[in-house]
């Protein structure tokens, strides 16, 4: 059995709607007609009867009712009009006149205007005072010609129903058609989602509130799984990177330990060859380490970023001068300047001095002996920010979105021992990001050359 389709449900149930409400109009009209019909013939039959009520009553009562046969037939054969019949009986209700075809005398009911009775309509009045009739009269007209009007008005109504319904089931299928128009693109929006199509989205024309709703919500929720699936790819492509480099970088320092011991076990070395040996397996054996203990630390920021600083409010100045010793072994073959104002942040002050060294570290990597580099303390707004300036030749325009990527280098022609492990940059991307701050890097504008590194963290007017 086929699947009824929603345009079908939608115009079925417009028609059954209409059907129900064309039966209620129906049988409400046919009892309003019934009523005006039978309750017009029993006002002109109450007309009629109060006539002759008194007219019979007193000719009853002035010749009795044993010589009232032949005068009440008289009036019986005279007084009765068209289509309606005269019953009249004593007050016994002996039979004393009738013009009716029926054997049977009506039953008597004062108690409503007129009642049904073998096909007749029947009205009917005492003879005389209610208490002490003289007898009853009724009046019967037959309901035939009330029912062929009835029955007329319902043949009708009923052609004229069945028309109606085919009529709005007609217009309601084109009606319906059209105003699904937006549910049938975005039905064809989601199936196209769901073959791969994975960011297609749809415009609908002037739909109705709720299914423009519905359309919105489905182009939001494909062009977020588009993001998530552009964010998995890279995230996998990163990995897949960050693999092959720590591979690369760890199996170089590895590749040299395992050279001078292979030397070192063939026992035909000088005794200073094998202390140039040791001095060099411990070289390799820090850089090992640094790298790992980079490669951990970037892990935990990376799975606990709020667990791994722990905020407090420092003092940029006294920090900064408290960082001068630690800088000057790093900066021995540069020229170091410091500049600060009273600033004070929210930030880890151990974190924050990690993030100032990878940054001088880096700064006097890349550039050449003797060149000048500048920290720099400031407020801008509502954060405090610090910034590392050198003079040296800058960044590659089409490096700077990646240079805090991790493992990247600027310069690819450097190798690890000249150019860093990659990672320090990243950690510092990281701890700002761990800070609720920020790191952004540019090159100085022309005519003065080299980088500019600022990290931005928040203000506050509490003091440590």
């Amino acid at each position: 059995m086929a699947q009824k389709t929603l345009t079908d449900e939608l115009i079925g149930r417009q028609i059954l709607l209409l059907a129900i409400l064309l039966v209620i109009i129906g049988i409400s009209q046919y009892l309003t007609l019934r009523f005006v019909l039978f309750h017009s013939e029993s006002q002109s039959l109450h007309q009629e009867i109060a006539v002759l009520a008194p007219i019979i009553h007193h000719a009853m009562v002035k010749h009795e009712a044993l010589h009232f046969h032949a005068l009440a037939n008289l009036l019986v054969a005279r007084l009765q009009a068209p289509g309606v019949d005269v019953v009249i009986t004593n007050r016994f209700g002996l039979l004393v006149a009738s013009s009716s075809p029926l054997t049977k005398i009506p039953p008597l009911d004062f108690s409503h205007s007129y009642f049904l009775w073998h096909h007749y309509l029947v009205v009917d009045a005492p003879l005389g005072s209610a208490g002490h009739p003289s007898g009853y009269v009724w009046l019967l007209t037959s309901t035939a010609s009330s029912s062929r009007i009835l029955a007329r008005d319902i043949e009708l109504f009923t052609f004229l129903g069945f028309l109606s319904l085919v009529v709005t089931g007609w217009l309601g299928s084109l009606s319906v058609k059209n105003s699904l128009v937006p549910l049938k693109q975005i039905r064809d929006s989601t199936v196209r989602i769901a073959e791969g199509e994975i960011g297609h989205t749809t415009m609908l024309k002037n739909p109705p509130k709720e299914l423009g709703e519905l359309g919105d919500a489905i182009n939001a929720m494909s062009l977020s799984i588009k993001d998530l699936l552009d964010h998995e790819r890279m995230l996998s492509e990163q990995m897949r990177r960050f693999v092959a480099d720590a591979s690369h970088e760890l199996r170089t320092p590895l590749t040299a330990l395992n050279g001078f011991l292979t030397l070192m076990s063939e026992d035909n070395l000088t005794e200073e060859e094998i202390q140039r040996g040791f001095q060099a397996m411990r070289q390799e054996a820090r850089r090992m380490a640094r790298l790992v203990n980079q490669l951990l630390t970037l892990s935990r920021l990376d799975t606990a970023l709020e667990a791994a600083v722990q905020i407090s409010p420092v003092s940029l100045d006294e920090w900064l001068n408290d960082s001068v010793p630690l800088l000057e072994p790093i900066t021995r073959n540069h020229s170091l300047s410091i500049s600060s104002e009273p600033v004070t942040v929210t930030a880890d002050k151990d974190r924050l001095t990690e993030m100032l060294l990878n940054l001088v570290d880096n700064a006097t990597r890349y550039t050449p002996w003797g060149s000048a580099i500048t920290v720099e303390i400031k407020q801008e707004g509502s954060y405090g920010l610090i910034q590392v300036m050198d003079d040296g030749p800058g960044i590659k325009e089409e490096d700077l979105p990646h240079i805090f990527d991790r493992f990247f280098r600027g310069d690819r022609s450097r190798t690890s021992k000249s150019g860093g492990s990659g990672l320090g940059l990243s950690i510092v991307q990281a701890l700002a990001q761990a800070m609720n701050g920020v790191v952004e890097v540019y090159n100085r504008q022309p005519p003065q050359h080299g980088a500019i590194f600022v990290i931005k963290l928040p203000v506050t007017q509490v003091l440590p």
